[in-house]
């Protein structure tokens, strides 16, 4: 699985926040088009560092080729009215001269943070804490497990998926065709880690993820589950999920 901006080489920003990437005028590839009140950003190279700086930036829009067509990022369908020309190098249309502060003008001094959240690869080991499986695959486990391997599981099903989570330091079983993640309250795929990568305690608030809630980040989306929905596994509860 790849984070949503993996394949981001092209942005579109309010013109007034261009003075977020002063520092990277060094940076031949870095080139702007003006549109009014909008900028285009493109690149091809520094893209973490352009990503970091207008992650932030409330209204950026993040665009990808996929099969030679642009596409905003975490959409499928092709993006139309994509300039491909009038750029300038990022060095000609920003001086130091130009950069200005930014007032914030939110009326709401309690606002989050707005956080366009993606993955990429780590190579960092992390133990498992749930797995994403089909129901007839946890029944069939189910069936055959001891009190004690049942014992610590919380599952909560959404249709053909159902999401198993241990508690504490239970082991999770293992299922054929399933999906293992990482992390207490923002689930992550095992091998992958949060893009930007902030401690749960600052993402999951600038998500607007609940504290009675858990987050699942799974195919480029973010999937929020009420903790209410997560209740105690057993042979019953897995053979009624799978129609048993």
């Amino acid at each position: 699985m790849h984070g949503v901006l993996t394949h981001a080489t092209l942005a579109r920003i309010p013109a007034s926040a261009l003075a977020l990437l002063g520092r990277l005028r060094a940076y031949a590839s870095v080139e702007v088009r003006i549109e009014g009140e909008q900028a285009w950003v493109r690149w091809d190279e520094a893209g973490f560092e352009i990503l970091r700086a207008l992650l932030p930036v409330a209204g950026a829009e993040f665009y990808g080729r996929l099969d030679s067509k642009w596409h905003l990022c975490g959409r499928s369908l092709p993006a139309f009215e994509i300039p491909e020309d009038g750029f300038k190098p990022l060095a000609t249309m920003l001086t130091p001269a130009r950069v200005h502060v930014v007032a914030d003008t939110s009326d709401d001094q309690n606002a989050q943070p707005r956080v366009l959240l993606g993955l990429k690869r780590t190579s960092l080991y992390q133990a498992a804490r749930a797995v994403l499986c089909k129901p007839r695959a946890l029944s069939d486990w189910a069936d055959m497990a001891t009190l004690s391997e049942l014992r610590g599981l919380e599952a909560a099903q959404s249709g053909e998926l159902v999401l198993v989570r241990a508690i504490g330091d239970a082991p999770l079983p293992t299922l054929a065709q399933s999906e293992r993640y990482w992390g207490e309250r923002l689930l992550c795929p095992l091998g992958h880690a949060p893009d930007p990568d902030l401690p749960e305690s600052a993402l999951l608030p600038a998500l607007g993820v609940n504290d009675d809630e858990l987050a699942l980040i799974r195919h480029s989306a973010i999937e929020v589950i009420p903790r209410g929905a997560l209740r105690t596994l057993t042979r019953a509860s897995a053979r009624l999920g799978a129609g048993a």
